[in-house]
């Protein structure tokens, strides 16, 4: 048993804490707490039980993504709500949000309407700033950096985002639901891109198959999901309670914990 009170508390976040592990100086270990955010923050409630259920999606996802081949910082999960990470070189303070549904935000800055499939997936980047709002940097400004300031971070980020979209929405296919978005952030471990950070219900929007087998190779598939029957952090911003909150994120639970089980697979061309 890892005793964290032994250990030195090296930084804090809205819903983890970094440890640092004596045993070695290359990794780190991170703590789960029941903290829940929304609103850049502004929202913010404790929900019992919410850290382990989170610890347990976090295991699943990463656990599957480093057997498919993506790079990440992820080594294993010791004990309930730690995991141990490789330490980072640098943190990236971006958000990178890929998307294949149009849902949330994007509606009402860009004007898609709900449910429109965008294929292939398009990812922005956010700067991560709450006070600010978690400002999008403009796509040209990313290719400018891309191309004329050889910022080579931005192409694997927004290769990686894609992919790992991909690879979840797969695997997530395989229990009858349909990835949305989700938002994940990156850092440098060896001179190279990483996943950093966690997956869990707050990373990602899910909503269940409206039925069987759906078509998804319309323009918008609303009418084949089910976004009443979300499995993610909305519920929490569209004011659930916390039993509400609880019951979503413990069928999540249940969909990855499922991953174990699946065969690898590797990202499609269209990322």
């Amino acid at each position: 048993m890892i005793k964290l009170d032994n250990l030195t508390r090296i930084a804090e976040g809205k819903t983890k804490i970094v440890y640092a592990n004596p045993e070695d100086k290359s990794t780190v270990y991170l703590f789960f707490k029941d903290d829940i955010t929304a609103g850049d923050g502004i929202k913010h409630d404790v929900i019992p039980g919410k850290a382990a259920l989170d610890w347990q999606v976090n295991r699943d996802c990463f656990e599957y993504l480093n057997r498919v081949g993506v790079k990440t910082h992820y080594i294993s999960s010791p004990q309930e709500r730690v995991i141990l990470v490789k330490k980072l070189d640098r943190k990236i303070d971006l958000e990178v949000v890929s998307r294949r549904i149009a849902a949330g935000s994007i509606m009402k800055w860009r004007g898609d309407e709900e449910g429109t499939r965008f294929d292939p997936v398009i990812t922005q980047f956010h700067y991560k700033d709450d006070p600010l709002h978690d400002p999008m940097l403009d796509d040209r400004y990313v290719d400018y950096l891309i191309e004329a300031k050889g910022a080579n971070e931005y192409t694997a980020m927004r290769k990686m985002n894609g992919e790992i979209l991909v690879h979840l929405e797969r695997a997530l296919a395989q229990f009858g639901v349909q990835l949305v978005d989700l938002k994940l952030e990156y850092g440098i471990i060896a001179d190279e891109v990483h996943l950093i950070d966690e997956i869990s219900g707050g990373s990602f929007r899910l909503w269940p198959y409206q039925r069987e087998n759906p078509d998804l190779s319309q323009p918008n598939v609303l009418s084949e999901l089910n976004p009443d029957g979300r499995l993610d952090k909305d519920t929490y911003r569209m004011g659930g309670n916390f039993a509400e909150v609880l019951l979503k994120f413990e069928d999540i639970v249940k969909i990855t914990s499922g991953f174990k089980n699946l065969s690898n697979t590797t990202a499609a061309d269209d990322t």
